[in-house]
């Protein structure tokens, strides 16, 4: 009974540390960070549900003695499906969050439209 919470939470944590790691930023600011957050947990937990699944899968077969393909089809269907969904809404919400401004030097905040530059030092 603790292998699928082991399994879940491993994932989980595996799942965001990687998104959150490799995701290029979003805007900094509220709607950003919260896309961000929200992305990395969907992520988190496509990877949670994948990992169940297999575990799910590996057992059921360890039960069943005819109709193996069937049973690892159906369990892949179902995991497809299930994934894909989550996977699909975390690319989608991705994609739809701010994305930080780029200036002309191509450094991120380099031209800001509010007039110059209020640092010490800038002219």
């Amino acid at each position: 009974m603790l292998a699928p919470i082991l399994i879940f939470a491993l994932c989980f944590v595996g799942g965001t540390v990687a998104a959150a790691h490799w995701l290029p930023d979003l805007e900094p600011g509220r709607i950003g960070g919260l896309a961000f957050f929200t992305v990395c947990g969907l992520l988190g937990i496509a990877l949670s549900l994948f990992g169940l699944h297999i575990y799910s899968t590996v057992k059921e077969l360890d039960v069943v003695h005819f109709g193996k393909g069937l049973t690892l089809a159906g369990e892949l269907e179902v995991l497809l499906k299930e994934v894909g969904a989550i996977l699909g809404l975390a690319g989608i919400l991705y994609l739809l969050a701010p994305r930080p401004a780029v200036g002309t030097a191509g450094q991120v905040g380099a031209a800001s439209p509010a007039g110059p530059s209020t640092q010490p030092g800038a002219r």
